[in-house]
């Protein structure tokens, strides 16, 4: 099983009109940007699932709320209907795509300023099967700050709207994702979560310290809530370096298991998130130097189905609580 809690490649397709059902070039080693995943590919890797992010302009804006759903719509009204992909809609379609062994697949919309300060519109995310949000992104929204971007500090913690932004979320059912917020922020909804937490996709400071990666407390907290911190595939984030072989990424998933255990932690690539990736790897069917790598390094193979899917899957349909 392998769940990849954040793939970009709908974004290319707004930008590009890049086709995701179509089967795409591998590309060169350590392929930068885009062109990392589609439909075909993810399917020959043997994908379970998959959350595709949701993007908009680092501002809010009503553009964004609008945006937000037209990159649903195209999950909803073009990849939904490939015959071997199980759009999700609610958590126990995870598990229903498990048993009919189909590709599943679900929006999880990276940022609150698309919803441009409006709590009611939490609804329409409940409504359109959106499986997260991600806080912010890369600008400082009505909810939270970003670790880097615009607006980043490491002062400001969650604001009241966002307190009330995740009680809303998680009272809909939508996870809480912590990738891409300040220290502060992601301590602040540690302490008012009444649910497990996210953090899709991030690297850890232990191993490296930069901005967008998070400290031992945030695992701590995240660990916590009985939540899942995925390991991105980008070495400059990982490493500071740009040509780096797939073991930057090993090294953070190592830190965590060594620090909260194996259960809380599973991988969220950003393939097609504008990062270069590792430079032995060329597209989403190179996640198998990911899993013989874990295997060299002694991990034992439940160890390895936890990491790969099966903590991201007991989030994903709602299998976990609190401890």
């Amino acid at each position: 099983m392998i769940i990849d809690l954040h793939v970009d490649f709908i974004i290319q397709q707004r930008l590009f009109g890049y086709d995701a059902l179509k089967k795409h070039g591998a590309g060169i080693k350590g392929q930068p940007l885009v062109w990392h995943a589609d439909v075909p590919r993810m399917l020959e890797a043997n994908y379970s699932g998959a959350c595709l992010g949701i993007h908009f302009y680092p501002w809010e804006s009503e553009k964004g709320f609008v945006e937000m759903q037209r990159q649903i719509d195209y999950l909803d009204d073009v990849i939904a209907n490939h015959p071997d992909v199980l759009r999700v809609q609610k958590p126990q379609d995870w598990l229903r795509a498990r048993d009919e062994k189909k590709l599943a697949l679900a929006p999880g919309v990276e940022g609150a300023h698309m919803l441009n300060g409006r709590l009611d519109r939490v609804e329409t995310l409940k409504k359109r099967g959106v499986t997260y949000m991600t806080i912010t992104h890369f600008s400082k929204n009505a909810a939270a700050t970003p670790s880097m971007g615009r607006g980043a500090n490491e002062s400001e913690g969650l604001t009241g709207f966002g307190r009330d932004l995740v009680a809303g979320l998680q009272e809909a059912n939508i996870l809480v994702d912590v990738a891409h917020v300040n220290t502060p922020g992601t301590l602040d909804i540690c302490k008012v979560t009444q649910k497990p937490l996210f953090c899709t996709h991030t690297g850890v400071k232990g191993v490296f310290p930069h901005a967008r990666n998070i400290t031992d407390e945030e695992i701590d907290g995240i660990a916590e809530s009985d939540g899942v911190i995925g390991i991105m595939f980008a070495p400059k984030f990982l490493t500071g370096k740009l040509r780096v072989d797939h073991h930057c990424v090993l090294d953070h998933i190592d830190y965590v298991v060594n620090r909260v255990g194996v259960r809380h932690v599973g991988i969220g690539s950003d393939f097609d998130g504008w990062v270069p990736i590792p430079n032995d790897m060329r597209d989403c069917r190179d996640i198998s130097l990911i899993t013989s790598g874990l295997a060299d390094r002694g991990h034992s193979q439940a160890d390895i189905e936890r990491i790969l899917g099966l903590n991201a899957l007991e989030m994903l349909a709602g299998q976990r609580g609190q401890g």
